[in-house]
């Protein structure tokens, strides 16, 4: 089981070292932008109809409008503004990627939506400007970007009050509505880095999935993130346009269904077993990442859960047996990443809340996140008051073996039944969940394998 201790970074970011005094880039001041400089998406829907239906549904469309991100943002950001000097502006921060335009026009603290529905609304008579989240114009009228590789929202726009040039990755593109122009940045994967990348008040990296794309062999392979993401397909760009070979689906699709099943593997090692009533049986499980071009999980990793339960079941596939992961003593850390519904978890600072449950889960089962410490060495859900990352994340295509031990029970009768070993994701724990009043998210299954094990 490998686990790290982060307190600087790991991954060859020296091109910024120079920066990280830096509270956040892309300083809305001078650039000097207003929410009237960018079209509504509805008007862009006019031609790019099918793009628009599938953005919608994304989560870009709900950066600022999802029930995760209005709870936490309202009910424990602005709270703890004041806890530290060095988060003052930690608002700041979370909109300049949940609602960019919002940030390029000093809008930092927005009017709260008043039903977050995590879905998108053309409604004009509800929809504010703010609530429009990542959308078209904000991101076709992007110029540059400040850092290499980009990070903390440090994005160059050139909208201006007028219709401005939209820009993109075809070639010779045209439209009736507005000029268009080719930009490299839309097949790079530097206008993902911009927001995929953030390094909160205290120097420390809580999202590095950009960066964590670079170190690895995908990005040799030259497989960039649009080409999961964003995935290539043919057709018309725009309902005028004409048939292109290469055009691509905008719904940005991430930790969901599609993206999460298959994305690694577990197999339970050896051959069938053949055991007896009380006999202490060691068996190994290989977990390795198939499909991922970052770490698994990655993104918002304070929530981001990847868990393996191990269990003896009979033939009908019903549970006896919880088997849990032997506690490494070896490792002090290993509590962080072995199940547990202590109450040891803070939504905020561990001085300003109180501790709610870490996981919600079954205990015991090997957990694969970050745990990010406070300044009270306390764990917490607020990315923006980490002063330590502790975590255990699988690199893109590693492989790794986990060891299990347990007895057979004497009241077993004699029989075939069943190891099993099931690799579970979810985008947050219940417990947070709960604690913010929101739906909970689903389980998702990534991997499952069986192995028979005979009782004489």
């Amino acid at each position: 089981m490998k686990s790290f201790r982060i307190t600087v970074p790991l991954l060859t970011i020296f091109l910024i070292a120079s920066l990280t005094s830096m509270r956040f880039m892309g300083d809305p001041e001078s650039q000097e932008k207003k929410y009237h400089y960018y079209e509504n998406p509805v008007i862009c829907s006019g031609c790019h109809w099918d793009k628009f239906d599938r953005w919608s549904t994304s989560q870009h469309s709900k950066g600022f409008t999802g029930d995760f991100f209005q709870a936490q943002f309202y009910e424990v950001v602005l709270p703890s503004l004041s806890l530290d000097e060095k988060v003052a502006n930690a608002n700041e921060d979370c909109i300049g990627c949940h609602s960019p335009t919002a940030f390029l026009s000093g809008d930092m603290i927005p009017k709260r939506t008043k039903e977050p529905d995590n879905h998108w609304s053309p409604n004009p008579e509800t929809r504010t400007r703010a609530e429009r989240g990542i959308f078209c114009d904000f991101c076709h009228t992007l110029d540059r970007f400040e850092n290499n590789p980009p990070f903390n929202h440090d994005f160059i726009s050139h909208a201006t009050a007028d219709v401005d040039p939209k820009r993109g990755d075809l070639e010779f593109p045209w439209s009736p509505h507005h000029e268009t122009a080719t930009s490299e940045i839309y097949e790079s994967t530097v206008i993902c880095a911009t927001c995929h990348n953030e390094q909160n008040p205290y120097g420390v990296w809580v999202k590095a999935t950009e960066m964590e794309y670079s170190e690895s062999v995908f990005m040799e392979r030259g497989i960039p993130c649009q080409f999961c993401h964003m995935q290539p397909m043919g057709g018309k760009p725009a309902k005028m346009g004409f048939i292109r070979a290469q055009n691509t689906d905008h719904w940005f699709g991430g930790g969901f269904a599609e993206f999460v099943e298959g994305a690694a593997a577990v197999y339970i090692q050896g051959e069938d077993l053949i055991v007896s009533a009380g006999e202490e049986v060691e068996f190994s499980i290989l977990v390795k990442t198939l499909a991922t071009g970052h770490k698994f999980p990655t993104g918002s990793v304070e929530e981001r859960d990847v868990w393996m339960h191990v269990s003896l079941n009979n033939a009908a596939g019903e549970e006896l047996l919880h088997i849990p992961i032997p506690l490494n003593p070896d490792d002090p850390n290993d509590k962080y990443f072995i199940t547990s519904n202590a109450k040891v978890a803070y939504p905020s600072h561990s001085t300003l809340s109180e501790p709610i449950e870490r996981d919600g889960l079954t205990e015991g089962d090997r957990l694969y996140h970050s745990a990010f410490l406070d300044s009270e060495g306390e764990f917490t859900f607020a990315q923006w008051l980490c002063v330590e990352e502790i975590e255990n994340r699988f690199d893109p295509l590693e492989e790794r073996m986990e060891t299990y031990r347990f007895t057979i029970p004497d009241h077993l009768e004699k029989g075939n039944y069943y190891l099993t070993a099931q690799l579970n994701y979810r985008r947050m724990p219940d417990p947070l969940a709960d604690y913010f009043g929101i739906d909970r998210r689903p389980v998702m299954e990534v991997s499952m394998d069986v192995r028979k094990l005979v009782l004489n």
